[in-house]
């Protein structure tokens, strides 16, 4: 309570869901951020728990959190339908305590734990949670309940509206490209590759420069990537400190 709650964004998130070969998950993901807010690289959050992500240093949250078991938890703001997005109440829940949270708790519970992710508890806020067996997206907004959405097998984009809500165009910009990427190739490799080209895509889907996967801006823009391939044995974080458009991706160090 009482903690910063203007950021803890991972603004858009392409993830391929027991699409690519040998690979249930492929996860890609830019964090779009106040230029200026100062964070830490993925780094071991809980180390008796083996969970690892990047840490915001002024409210002290994660915008990704990965298991090493390759589980997976990331969270966006969300804005509302129409109109522009409503201030951050201070006094609620930060956001950013949220990944850590679902990734401590038994999977068997986490549905229940994304429903009772109360509206006045937190400021708006989707919830993406993954594993090989299971995808599910929390959107929790002041409208009503939690929604809970079961993600099908597929390709999958989340950014500050709803999972795949198409009538978007940025959402349907980014779900048109997951396709070709897909499309091309169902290794994990190629998979990763042609995520990491739609990151660094300055391509706009409207009249803003907010509407582009990666967002330059002397304030606010796209502060980094991270993409994660997990499932069937495998586990591979891959961070980019910077923009995608110009910095490579390192491998993130996970503890054993």
């Amino acid at each position: 309570m009482g903690r910063p709650h203007t950021i803890q964004r991972v603004c858009t998130i392409l993830l391929a869901w027991r699409c690519a070969s040998a690979a249930p998950i492929v996860l890609a993901a830019n964090r779009d951020e106040l230029i200026a807010r100062p964070s830490a690289p993925p780094g071991v959050l809980i180390a008796s728990l083996l969970i690892v992500g990047g840490r915001d240093l002024v409210a002290g949250g994660t915008w990704l959190a990965v298991s090493a078991d390759g589980a997976i938890c990331a969270v966006t703001n969300r804005h509302p339908a129409e109109g522009p997005p409503v201030a951050p109440d201070p006094t609620r829940r930060s956001r950013g305590d949220i990944p850590v949270a679902l990734l401590t708790a038994d999977r068997a519970d986490v549905a229940a734990r994304l429903r009772d992710l109360s509206p006045g508890r937190y400021n708006p806020v989707n919830v993406l949670w993954v594993d090989e067996d299971r995808a599910l997206v929390a959107h929790v907004d002041d409208s009503g309940p939690v929604r809970v959405v079961e993600l099908a097998p597929g390709p999958h984009v989340l950014t500050t509206r709803d999972v795949d809500d198409a009538k978007n165009p940025k959402v349907a910009m980014l779900l048109s490209g997951m396709h070709r990427v897909l499309a091309a190739g169902d290794g994990a490799d190629a998979v990763v590759a042609g995520l990491r080209a739609m990151l660094a895509d300055h391509t706009s889907a409207g009249d803003s420069p907010v509407d582009a996967a990666c967002i330059h801006g002397d304030v606010y823009g796209t502060v980094s990537a991270s993409t994660v391939v997990a499932g069937s044995g495998q586990l591979v974080y891959e961070h980019a400190p910077g923009r995608p458009c110009v910095t490579p991706f390192v491998a993130v160090t996970m503890p054993s």
